[in-house]
């Protein structure tokens, strides 16, 4: 039976260690389809659409989401695991939510820096954000 796992990097070390737990999952479950997910917010500001030409933008955000998705991918290949790579932007957390449940993930996994002092007790915002959006099970790296 098919399993998938929508995976969501940053370029964090805390989303590193995210895609080496999958890369050791890949390994241990057969037919694994990974999903490799970039979210950037939108660059819609008034500000940079007035620096900025829309595919000036638009290369930048593309090379943002490379920096994420790049070490992560490299992760995967080096065990052998493939993935669908999907770059998107918008609100993070919804836009993960959705992208799982569109694809029918059975898993989101991602790296979570914990960093929170007040308002995020134990997790991050867009950790807390996605596990109270989601019905999928989500598995958090730290």
């Amino acid at each position: 039976m098919k399993s998938k796992l929508l995976l969501s990097v940053d370029g964090s070390k805390c989303s590193g260690r995210a895609a080496q737990f999958v890369a050791d999952l890949g390994q241990r479950v057969q037919d694994l389809e990974v999903h490799l997910v970039n979210v950037q917010p939108r660059g819609d500001d008034w500000m940079v659409r007035r620096l900025l030409k829309p595919e000036e933008l638009a290369r930048m955000e593309r090379d943002w989401a490379e920096s994420s998705l790049g070490p992560a991918r490299a992760t995967l290949e080096a065990a052998g695991v493939a993935c669908v790579e999907h770059f998107e932007q918008g609100d993070v957390a919804k836009t993960i939510t959705h992208l799982a449940e569109q694809l029918e993930c059975d898993q989101i996994v991602m790296g979570t820096r914990g960093m929170s002092a007040l308002g995020e007790l134990i997790l991050g915002s867009t950790a807390n954000k996605v596990l109270a959006l989601t019905k999928v099970p989500v598995t958090f790296v730290k």
